[in-house]
């Protein structure tokens, strides 16, 4: 048999209807079909059976490489490499091997070790860090409540300290240090260990959302409590005298002890006169109220307890959102900030406004308070006027106990509006004359 040669490989025409074989010696022939395509075909007898098997595309150049796996691979040889390969294929045989049977098998341990590897990559990302999980937990969980913002800084916090760490594979030892190292806090000799012990509790949930997705086998952290790292939360008690609060009310009236913007000042006064929760005040659209009714209808995605809420306004209340009309009555927000076009006020603003006056000794006669304490003395006072005690919870929106929950529906709309305008006529007369509804100073 004439061999091969590479001007012969280059210059073979293909047969119109059939493919057309160009032999070399040891089984290896040039494949050429009737489109032009050249390809090297290896075929023997092992065994009794009847091996052809194609060992790649004829190139003239070949395959780069120094052996003949490379070249297999790569799937481009030239006439030299197809050779070298049937040769090696004939001593296998003799050798008493079966090379095609071999090469395959080689072929199916390299494709089962690239699925192994591929199989072990999906399941490490399937394995998220603490700060993917957070990003889990927020979207499916946190997404569109009042409550995401405050719950996102605090996880936060455990992210700047584990967040590249796989969630599966945080020790309980890791996760205290991290506790402790928030509870320290950032500014020398002020502690963190509040803020540490929110942080835990978040952290559980998180846990406990990644204990049902299988990203973790057991939580390590669920019976940590507060305790643990002297972290329980001050429980706040603070019920302010009717005659303290009038002093709050005449310091915003006052623009040498309070520097806070009408705005603020009147989201203050009406958190005084209402009761209401201080997101609930400071969130308010201009579409919940009816002033020439005096009604203001919170909607159900802005309670705490997602359910619609009616507070009856007082006159005083009503003078105050008409002046403020005048400010922002061409946005959505009742309390626009003026910081930021288009949005409310942030909610912790009225508060740090509140500890503003203390902080500058604004309010020496005071007892240091935060806004919800108003809410507080609004339904510990109210019985002073003659209401129910019941009254005052109704007006804060909080579920009656126990069988009154059960078996009493009743709204009391009427006690609650007398309720709130005889609160807001005795900070009135409490004010002692002063101008309680001004907004805008005047020079």
């Amino acid at each position: 048999m004439a061999k091969l040669s590479t001007a012969g490989c280059e210059s073979a025409k293909p047969d119109k209807d059939r493919d057309r074989f160009l032999g070399d010696g040891d089984g290896l022939s040039l494949r050429i079909r009737p489109n032009g395509t050249k390809t090297w075909l290896v075929e023997y007898e092992f065994n009794g059976q009847r091996t052809k098997y194609t060992v790649g595309v004829y190139q003239r150049v070949g395959a780069q490489g120094d052996s003949i796996s490379d070249w297999l691979r790569h799937g481009r040889l030239s006439l030299h490499q197809a050779r070298a390969v049937a040769g090696n294929w004939r001593d296998a045989r003799r050798a008493g091997h079966d090379p095609v049977a071999e090469w395959e098998a080689e072929l199916a341990r390299e494709r089962d070790a690239e699925a192994a590897a591929r199989a072990a990559k999906e399941a490490e990302l399937a394995r998220p860090t603490v700060s993917q999980a957070i990003e889990t937990f927020m979207a499916r969980h946190m997404a569109g409540k009042k409550s995401a913002a405050a719950i996102r800084y605090r996880l936060d916090r455990l992210a700047d300290h584990l967040g590249e760490r796989k969630i599966g594979e945080v020790t309980r030892k890791e996760f205290i240090a991290a506790i402790d190292k928030i509870a320290d806090g950032q500014r020398d000799g002020k502690t963190a260990k509040l803020l540490a012990g929110e942080v835990l509790v978040q952290a559980k949930r998180l846990w406990r959302f990644a204990e049902a997705r299988e990203w973790v086998a057991v939580s390590c952290i669920e019976r940590l409590t507060r305790k643990d790292f002297d972290a329980r939360p001050m429980k706040r008690e603070v019920t302010l005298r009717l005659d303290e609060l009038a002093e709050i009310w005449r310091a915003l009236d006052d623009p040498v002890r309070c520097k806070s913007d009408p705005v603020t000042i009147a989201a203050m006064k009406l958190l005084i006169l209402t009761g209401q929760r201080e997101r609930e005040v400071t969130d308010a659209d201009w579409s919940e109220f009816d002033l020439d009714a005096g009604l203001w209808k919170i909607p159900a995605a802005r309670t705490k307890k997602d359910r619609g809420h009616l507070v009856h306004l007082a006159p005083l209340a009503v003078a105050i959102l008409k002046e403020l009309k005048e400010l922002t009555g061409t946005g959505r927000h009742v309390f626009a900030s003026p910081l930021r076009p288009g949005q409310a006020v942030y909610g912790r603003s009225v508060n740090n406004a509140l500890l503003t006056l203390f902080k500058r000794n604004a309010l020496p006669n005071v007892t240091p308070c935060v806004v919800h304490d108003f809410r507080r003395t609004l339904i510990t006072r109210l019985p002073d006027l003659g209401f129910e005690p019941f009254i005052g919870h109704k007006i804060a929106n909080h579920v009656l106990p126990g069988v009154l929950a059960h078996y009493n529906h009743n709204t009391y709309e009427a006690q609650r509006e007398a309720a709130l305008r005889a609160w807001a006529e005795r900070i009135e007369i409490m004010v002692k004359g002063k101008n309680v509804v001004q907004l805008q100073r005047t020079a």
